[in-house]
């Protein structure tokens, strides 16, 4: 079993090799946009993710399984990469891969990326006005990776720079009931 620091060291050598392979082939921004793909299926579907980490099924089987959900939905290169981490039943570490991939590609090309979580999930329209928002305030082109979480209520959550933006509903209501318990 590894530690923390080695899941984490792994995930950060194995999103860089990613990324230089993706460089070098020229589709950085195809392995990205799988990535994220795969991220969401094994968000959307945790018990595909465990099947994947099943010490009972056989290397080829996990490969087969990776192949048979991806396959022809993500560039080839990266299909390989996650049957290897299939194979070694690591596929729970690839949304940490993503980040390391993701924080690659973004300061190779200029951009800042932003997590936004909403209680909802956000139209194009909305994600459009976030980001050219984003970008006027920046001064860099944004790439935004939303997801939703229902606790939030409303409004949205953002991340980026290492700072957290919480102008949600659920932020608004704990505010206020900090307020009310120091006015008593």
């Amino acid at each position: 079993m590894m530690s923390s620091s080695e899941h984490i060291r792994y995930a950060q050598e194995f999103g860089r090799a990613v990324y230089d392979l993706a460089r070098e082939r020229g589709v950085q921004t195809q392995v990205l946009n799988g990535f994220e793909t795969v991220a969401k299926v094994f968000e959307d579907k945790p018990e595909f993710l465990r099947l994947l980490s099943n010490p009972r099924l056989g290397v080829s089987e996990r490969e087969e399984l990776v192949n048979s959900v991806f396959g022809g939905r993500i560039e080839p290169m990266l299909l390989n990469a996650v049957k290897l981490l299939a194979a070694k039943r690591r596929c729970g570490m690839l949304e940490s891969c993503l980040q390391e991939y993701r924080a690659l590609y973004c300061r190779e090309n200029n951009i800042l990326a932003v997590k936004v979580t909403s209680a909802v999930e956000l139209d194009e329209v909305q994600k459009s006005k976030l980001c050219k928002t984003l970008e006027k305030k920046t001064g860099s082109k944004v790439l935004l990776h939303c997801r939703t979480d229902p606790s939030c209520l409303g409004g949205i959550c953002l991340e980026y720079d290492g700072k957290r933006y919480d102008a949600s509903v659920r932020q608004k209501l704990s505010s206020l009931r900090e307020s009310l318990k120091s006015d008593c």
